[in-house]
C-alpha cells in the first residue's frame, strides 16, 4: 500500500481507492483475496458476490488469463466533516478474460473487456481506510 493511501485526506483516499482496485485485480488474477478482504467490508452483498466469483474461477485448478483492472479516473467527493463516509466515482477498465480448466482446456466463454463507472464508498476507521460499499453506476 502506498504511504499516501494511509492518509485521512482527499489525496489519501484517491490513492487508497487505486490501491483497493489493485488488490481486487490481484485477486482476480491469482485467486488470493487476502489483501482485498483486509480493506473491504466483506459482509455487503456485492463483496460476497465478488468473493464467490473469484473463488469459483480458481477452484479445482481453474485459472484465468487477463482481467487486469486499471482506474484512470478517480473523482472523490470530499468534505472535512469527521466520521463521514466519502464517495468517489471511478472509471474502471478491465481487460478481456479467458477462462481455463486445470488441464489448460478452455473453460467458460471468454469475457470481453469493459469500461465502466463505479461508485465507491469508504470510511476512515482506526487510522485506515475501508471500503464500505461499491457498485457499478447505471443510467
Amino acid at each position: 500500500m502506498p504511504e499516501l493511501a494511509k492518509e485521512n485526506s482527499k489525496a489519501g483516499l484517491e490513492a487508497f481507492i487505486g490501491y483497493w482496485y489493485a488488490t481486487y485485480s490481484y485477486a482476480i488474477e491469482t485467486g488470493d483475496l487476502a489483501a482485498w478482504q483486509k480493506i473491504t467490508d466483506t459482509t455487503i452483498p456485492v463483496a460476497v458476490a465478488h468473493e464467490k466469483s473469484v473463488n469459483l474461477n480458481h477452484i479445482d485448478g481453474r485459472w484465468m488469463a487477463g482481467g487486469r483492472l486499471t482506474t484512470p479516473v478517480i473523482e472523490v467527493a470530499w468534505d472535512d466533516s469527521p466520521s463521514t463516509t466519502f464517495s468517489a466515482r471511478v472509471q474502471v477498465i478491465q481487460e478481456a478474460i479467458q477462462y481455463f480448466d486445470a488441464g489448460g482446456a478452455k473453460g467458460q466463454e471468454d469475457s470481453a473487456a469493459t469500461n465502466t463507472a463505479d461508485a465507491v464508498f469508504a470510511k476512515y476507521l482506526s487510522n485506515a481506510w475501508k471500503v464500505t460499499d461499491y457498485g457499478t453506476i447505471v443510467g
